[in-house]
């Protein structure tokens, strides 16, 4: 009798081990179908589909208006996410990226903000993507599309026109905006549009430029851009940026002094 239980004990204990019938489900952190952005997040929008483990990028929310803000969940490489506007016919209309916060390889939640610095009429398509770390082309693309019916303001531009500090007036219509002077920088680091350049506009802003804050405060508007404005590559460049820059708010009605900065630094911004 005590031969018959050992054996059959040893049996059972081999087929737990090793029964190829078992349960062999992979676990949620290898098909990644729960993973998903803290709870704070649940209330964005729509949780992820099915295929939320073969899916990097999801848009969760749009919130329309200038800014344009673009919440989702994002599991991509150093949780760098791209986010940008195209209109009706996929022009480029506006492009940022932001960093979705968590631990790399969960689908953590990310927020971005896309100005419009021109109408996109009445329909816009919103992507959410990464760059490839191997060779920089798109991948993870998610697309979503929105009607814009909002309200519409006219802005004037100062952008450079051919000499170091002479400028040449612009107009536009853009989407309503409380944040006007923050809207207007926007505008001149995205650039002069194509009917622009044919009417003499140039585009002094080095590639990489973007704006940090616009701040108003006793009639003195301080524009702080990242560490790219330090050196602008010569002071013909540098003394365009400052006119464009300066010509421009000026123009707004609370404005008597304008500064501008740099990695928020006066003393470096603007260096030839």
């Amino acid at each position: 009798m005590k031969r018959l239980f050992w054996l059959v004990l040893a049996c059972s204990c081999s087929a737990s081990e090793s029964d190829p019938a078992g349960d062999t489900t992979p676990t949620a952190m290898e098909t990644g179908d729960s993973l998903r952005a803290p709870a704070a997040a649940d209330t964005i929008g729509t949780m992820p589909a099915p295929d939320a483990g073969q899916r990097e990028i999801f848009i969760d929310a749009v919130t329309t208006g200038n800014p344009v803000v673009v919440r989702g969940r994002a599991r991509t490489f150093e949780n760098t996410v791209q986010v940008r506007a195209r209109d009706a016919d996929g022009a480029l209309i506006a492009m940022n990226f932001t960093t979705s916060a968590g631990e790399m390889g969960h689908h953590n939640p990310y927020e971005a903000q896309l100005w419009l610095v021109r109408d996109p009429g009445s329909r816009m398509f919103v992507d959410a993507f990464e760059y490839s770390a191997k060779d920089g082309s798109e991948r993870s693309l998610t697309t979503d599309t929105l009607e814009f019916a909002g309200a519409r303001m006219p802005v004037t531009l100062m952008f450079s026109a051919d000499e170091c500090t002479a400028t040449k007036s612009f107009d536009r219509q853009v989407p309503r905006t409380v944040a006007v002077a923050r809207l207007l920088v926007e505008a001149l680091v995205a650039g002069p549009t194509a009917a622009d350049k044919a009417a003499g506009a140039s585009a002094p802003f080095p590639p990489g430029s973007r704006v940090n804050t616009v701040r108003l405060r006793d009639g003195e508007l301080t524009v702080d851009f990242n560490e790219r404005l330090q050196n602008v590559g010569g002071s013909c460049a540098a003394q365009a940026i400052r006119a464009s820059v300066t010509h421009t708010l000026e123009r707004l009605p609370a404005v008597r002094r304008v500064v501008i900065s740099a990695g928020g630094s006066r003393d470096l911004a603007l260096q030839p």
